[in-house]
């Protein structure tokens, strides 16, 4: 575990560089030190991800533990009980996913592999302000290293262990001049499926595993007569192959599954992660992630004018076996995507250390999809069973301003407003076939029309005050509000073109929330100790909550919900060799106006994905050598209460029980770092959870793995 308090957004190109101890962070969207930021963050550098063992964005939980990640429809992310289930092509998440500063909003699209990162930030709470668009539990930003004209440098890491895994990744930075330099970064993961062959399977390929490679292209320049100007320019290409994302059975977690009743069956790792039904055919996936992002910024001296965008492209092609263990039925599905995602901002902020420092701005975001969801093999009596899904397109503009003034010396006082406007629609159809398993046979039947559009407008806020307590502790305390606009099932309404079978609960409305903080963090001993406190309380309501059919999916809003919590953050450098990382966090999310069906009553009862308690701990000793290198030795563990994932369908709450991870690394460190080689274990105990609840198929978690590591820098 390593834990810092820190910040989030796009990154200075000195973003990285510590700063007696603390890091430059920008998330009010202006350079400042962590310790300073009046906000409630944790951050990893790219150093403490690599000693992690942080290869995708999955197992960021392990350093940032107030933050849980789980294997879904692409990757759910849950932010102090805040979270959304819905991942298809009409879906919204709650925690806004940044590359680089640009909103990635497809969750499919954030498996990409890690490789020359800076730095990972995480906002903890609603960002409707600065950031906005579906920024209501959160904000997770990963910024890549930006090109040095300093000098010359390279590096390249490899790992190899159990599963058959091999990683390596290498990058290049190159500098052109005094004023240009230029960045080249790739890596290759691939490891074998963590998933157990049992009845049924035969000699199919099973899913879970991982063979993908990934390059980066940046160039970083500055001109105008004073080097007022900033250029930087970043262009990126994944693919993902293997077999993909499979699921198993709840069968593998609960004894009677499938009822309001289920029971924990304790199983042990293994018994988790065996595939006990027909696999139909052999999965794959070939899965393109490309995009290009350009920022440009002039210094005009008391203000300077920034601007940030980016178009990305998602192609989806996988093959997969579809699971309804509810209703015993497994067949053939075929996903097909075509996403495309345009995004801009500009904005004006000001320079300088005056009593005042403001930013002001304007964004747009237009995403476009088309989508395929195709299920063969006699699925419910068709040979034939599609959703055509297309166009798919959202529309989000907003403009936003935040100030803070300085009031008093050490006072500083903060307000900020956001007007967002956005559009969702969709055209599509269902279709099956009972003879023919081929789409556009002259039998296929069209079930339904898919057609419903709607917009939301909404001014959202923030106000804060902060208070300088000595020069190294800070106060604050904050008033925040976020939302996420409204959406549509599907189907669609009565009286619409071609529509024979109207919806009643086509539509949803807006999910809405207020959140009270206050915290303070610092250092102290003499700098020994960084700390950060917080405590929160969340008025939600409108929670948009998703429950999966025999095909697809219903999003429907639950009535109210209140989280409060405390989240402590603590790091111990008693030594230069010595150093401990202690964070204990406490969580009451539950529902206060809620009924899933006429007959259960939700008051009371917890979020999902929250549990009430999480406490990790670390220590790390350094052995100095003679030689000028050292020997690094590290452990660390997180603890985590139970918690709950629910069936909305019928009000079903399958507890997942309380569980620990642990995790050791052994590192030999040569002299000025020019080379290392480790040994790691991660999940010692081998602890298994399951995420991403459908239909009675789930997703497991990353068992037992052990390695080791060697790297080289130039």
């Amino acid at each position: 575990m390593f834990t810092l308090p820190a910040s989030a957004q796009e990154a200075p190109a000195a973003a990285d560089e510590q700063a007696g101890g603390d890091i430059i962070v920008t998330a009010q969207k202006r350079p400042e030190l962590l310790s300073k930021a009046p906000l409630s963050i944790s951050a990893a550098t790219g150093d403490q991800l690599k000693s992690a063992g942080i290869t995708d964005a999955s197992n960021l939980a392990t350093v940032i533990p107030t933050v849980r990640i789980d294997q879904a429809n692409g990757l759910q992310v849950t932010i102090r009980g805040v979270s959304s289930a819905d991942g298809t092509e009409k879906g919204d998440p709650s925690a806004a996913f940044m590359l680089n500063g640009v909103y990635v909003a497809r969750p499919q699209m954030l498996s990409g592999a890690f490789y020359d990162i800076g730095r990972v930030e995480v906002l903890r709470g609603p960002q409707g302000t600065l950031y906005g668009r579906n920024a209501t539990a959160g904000v997770v930003n990963i910024i890549a290293n930006r090109p040095s004209t300093d000098k010359f440098a390279a590096a390249v890491n490899a790992e190899y262990g159990n599963y058959d895994t091999y990683r390596v990744d290498a990058m290049v930075n190159v500098p052109l001049s005094d004023r240009i330099a230029v960045r080249a970064a790739g890596a290759y993961n691939k490891h074998d499926s963590y998933l157990i062959a049992g009845t049924g399977v035969g000699d199919h390929k099973l899913g879970q595993d991982q063979d993908e490679y990934a390059g980066r292209l940046s160039l970083d320049a500055k001109f105008g007569s004073d080097d007022q100007g900033e250029l930087y320019i970043v262009g990126d290409y994944t693919h993902q192959g293997g077999a993909g994302t499979q699921a198993v059975t709840m069968a593998n977690f609960y004894g009677a599954a499938t009822t309001t009743s289920p029971v924990y069956l304790h199983p042990s790792s293994s018994e988790a992660r065996t595939v006990n039904y027909p696999v139909v055919s052999d999965p794959y996936q070939d899965n393109k992630i490309y995009g290009v992002t350009a920022k440009a910024k002039w210094d005009f001296g008391p203000v300077n004018l920034t601007y940030l965008g980016s178009y990305r492209i998602f192609d989806q092609d996988q093959r997969s076996t579809y699971v309804n263990y509810n209703a015993n039925r497994y067949a053939e599905q075929y996903q097909y995507t075509k996403n495309k995602s345009n995004s801009q901002e500009l904005r004006l902020a000001t320079s300088g250390d005056g009593p005042l420092t403001a930013v002001a701005g304007l964004y747009y975001f237009k995403e476009k999809s088309d989508y395929a969801d195709t299920v063969l093999h006699g699925y419910a009596g068709f040979p034939l069973y599609t959703f055509q899904q297309g166009p798919v397109e959202a529309e989000s503009k907003a403009a936003f301003g935040q100030a803070t003034y300085e009031v008093v010396k050490g006072l500083r006082l903060t307000g900020g407003l956001r007007y967002s406007h956005d559009q969702k629609s969709r055209l599509g159809a269902t279709i099956y076939d009972r003879s023919s398993s081929v789409i556009g046979a002259d039998t296929n039947v069209l079930s339904s029309i898919n057609d419903a559009a709607r917009t939301d407008s909404k001014l959202t806020w923030k106000a804060g005050a902060e208070y300088d307590v000595t020069p190294d502790i800070l106060t604050y305390g904050t008033v925040s509000t976020g939302y996420k606009a409204g959406g549509f099932n599907d189907g669609c309404a009565a009286g619409s073109p071609g529509c024979t079978s109207p919806v009643v609960n086509l539509y949803y409305n807006p999910e809405e929330l207020t959140a009270y903080e206050v915290g303070v963090k610092g250092k102290a001993l003499n700098r020994m100790i960084t700390f950060s406190l917080a405590g929160f309380y969340y008025d939600y309501t409108n929670m948009q909550l998703s429950s999966p059919g025999l095909i697809g999916l219903t999003t429907l809003n639950a009535g109210k919900a209140t989280i409060k919590g405390i989240e402590t953050q603590f790091t111990l450098i008693p030594t230069s060799q010595d150093r401990v990382d202690l964070s204990i966090n406490y969580l009451d999310g539950h529902y206060t106006e809620y009924r899933p069906t006429t007959t259960v009553d939700f008051a009371g009862r917890p979020l999902d994905n929250s549990p009430n308690w999480v406490v990790t701990a670390g220590y790390t000793h350094t052995f100095p050598l003679g030689n000028g290198g050292d020997i690094a030795a590290h452990v660390d563990t997180m603890i985590s209460d139970d918690y709950y994932v629910t069936y909305f369908g019928n009000g079903t709450q399958f507890r997942n029980p309380s569980y620990m991870k642990s995790n050791a690394n052994i590192a030999y460190n040569a002299p000025d770092d020019a080379y290392y080689i480790s040994a790691f274990i991660k999940n010692i105990e081998n602890s298994v959870q399951f995420s991403g609840y459908g239909a009675g198929r789930v997703y497991v978690s990353q068992p037992r793995v052990y390695g080791v590591r060697a790297g080289m820098k130039f």
